[in-house]
């Protein structure tokens, strides 16, 4: 039985590999290294973003958000990661600070939605969880209120046919256009 021997181009292409992982190696540890010798080289001119505290978790967001908008009513897009869940149209509703959403969904897949993951979403009370009304378009429609613009929301939606409770994500996105009615 013979046993496997290293070619010497296989050995030549091993030594070759280790070399140049070793020179990429230090190659990025050699800037953290001058920083310490030379501190004021160390110094970049990264954008620093502002943060202001949120009034949810007291945690820090930046601050680069868009202005809320004006009480009044928009069209907005919610964007969904899945195109089993998505929105057909949505209507945001803003008033005194305060935003509620009109979800119209295109199909009659899922009948219940709530914000948070499918396994909570299976033991919510029902008060937490949003059930469809039929739209005057016979769409299933739900009215929710809004945490958050231009955030990914946790949201679990309730499939009829499979009796089950998927995860997804819904983004309502700040308006872009003058309120169209006055909800005041």
């Amino acid at each position: 039985m013979r046993t496997p021997s290293i070619s010497a181009r296989s050995l030549v292409a091993r030594a070759t590999a280790a070399v140049l992982l070793g020179v990429s190696l230090v190659a990025c540890g050699a800037p953290a290294q001058n920083a310490e010798q030379h501190p004021e080289s160390a110094q970049t001119e990264t954008p620093q973003t502002e943060t202001a505290p949120t009034e949810a978790t007291g945690t820090e967001a930046p601050a680069t958000k868009a202005a809320a908008p004006a009480d009044g009513t928009y069209q907005i897009e919610a964007e969904t990661d899945s195109s089993m869940f998505r929105s057909e149209r949505c209507t945001l509703v803003v008033k005194d600070g305060t935003y509620t959403a009109t979800l119209v969904l295109p199909g009659e897949g899922f009948s219940k939605l709530y914000f948070g993951s499918a396994q909570d979403a299976a033991s919510a009370p029902a008060d937490e969880v949003y059930e469809y009304a039929e739209g005057e378009d016979g769409k299933y429609t739900f009215e929710l209120p809004v945490s958050a613009l231009d955030e990914p929301l946790k949201i679990a939606a309730y499939g009829q046919r499979r009796d089950k409770w998927y995860d997804h994500t819904i983004t309502f996105v700040s308006p872009a256009q003058e309120a169209q009615a006055d909800a005041a």
